[in-house]
């Protein structure tokens, strides 16, 4: 009984993974959640490959969730895919991101107007940082150059900031180096 249960929940699985790889949604007005997070075309994101503060920096929290929103109105909205991450951009291997997490589509986008990456933007203008796990390593430069410059909210609280930083910056047991 319990492995034909698990061949099922297996199966479950694979089939949510192709229906997520193969999406692409496209909204002129997302709604912006925080940071890191927007409801695109009705369906709750998470932009992959960075992190933005949470709840334990609230003041951090509400400028990087006003940034974002300043930019995907400023360029069109957004379109978010599994075929859109910064495969250039990446230093490493990263971790296999969960499709989902937290009720979230886990998945990279785009700004509609100029096709620029929202991860990368975010980041370089200060509101996010690097999640190594996710991005491998892939906006570690732009965050070293954002901290440097002290932008955006590294010139606000950079010991926040810095400790955000240091705790997406390793990799889990198990995880490829």
């Amino acid at each position: 009984m319990f492995g034909a249960v698990s061949v099922y929940a297996l199966a479950q699985q694979k089939q949510q993974i192709g229906r997520i790889a193969s999406l692409r949604l496209i909204d002129p007005a997302p709604r912006v959640i925080d940071g890191d997070t927007l409801e695109v075309a009705g369906s709750t994101v998470r932009t992959v490959g960075i992190d933005a503060p949470d709840d334990d920096l609230p003041q951090l929290k509400r400028l990087s969730a006003q940034t974002m929103a300043g930019l995907v109105q400023r360029d069109g909205g957004v379109e978010c895919a599994a075929s859109l991450f910064d495969v250039a951009l990446r230093q490493e291997q990263q971790c296999r991101s969960p499709a989902t997490s937290y009720g979230r589509l886990n998945l990279p986008c785009r700004l509609e107007k100029n096709g620029a990456s929202l991860a990368a933007t975010m980041v370089a203008q200060g509101y996010a940082v690097d999640y190594r796990r996710y991005s491998g390593g892939a906006y570690v430069k732009l965050m070293q150059q954002a901290a440097r410059q002290r932008m955006g909210l590294w010139g606000q609280d950079y010991e926040g900031m810095r400790r955000l930083a240091v705790d997406r910056a390793g990799l889990p047991a198990g995880c490829p180096k």
